[in-house]
């Protein structure tokens, strides 16, 4: 088992979630919900919620992962890559497709901020077994 693995999921995963922005995005527009020239600057219209929370979560999809890719590649870069590292990265993935299918179905907030809080929790644990062993 490696590292890489999750942090390639992660990656695919978060490229795949691209669809569901850009077909919220389409609905949008098709259904009347908001005009095309909304995407210009983002600005001059309310996109209706289901085009939101896609949205908001395809930019959390870039945000907390960073620091993930970051401590996974230094755990690489370092030849620290062992099974606790591994299954802490499937775990941080776990949480990020939890995350993922909550914020985008029933979107209940206390749901979402525990499994955020879990997964902040994962990758601080994995930067934090890194900064002990190095």
């Amino acid at each position: 088992m490696s590292i890489i693995y999750p942090m390639g999921l992660l990656a695919i995963f978060t490229l795949l979630y691209s669809s569901v922005l850009i077909t919220g995005r389409k609905r949008a527009v098709k259904s009347g919900d908001i005009k095309p020239s909304y995407f210009k600057e983002y600005n001059n219209d309310t996109p209706p919620s289901y085009m939101q929370k896609a949205t908001r979560q395809w930019s959390n999809l870039y945000e907390v992962p960073v620091l993930f890719y970051a401590v996974c590649a230094a755990v690489m870069a370092l030849r620290l890559d062992d099974i606790i590292f591994t299954y802490m990265a499937y775990i941080f993935f776990g949480f990020r497709l939890l995350q993922s299918f909550i914020h985008t179905t029933y979107n209940d907030v206390y749901h979402r901020l525990l499994i955020f809080a879990c997964g902040m929790i994962t990758v601080l644990a994995m930067w934090v077994r890194l900064l002990l062993i190095v």
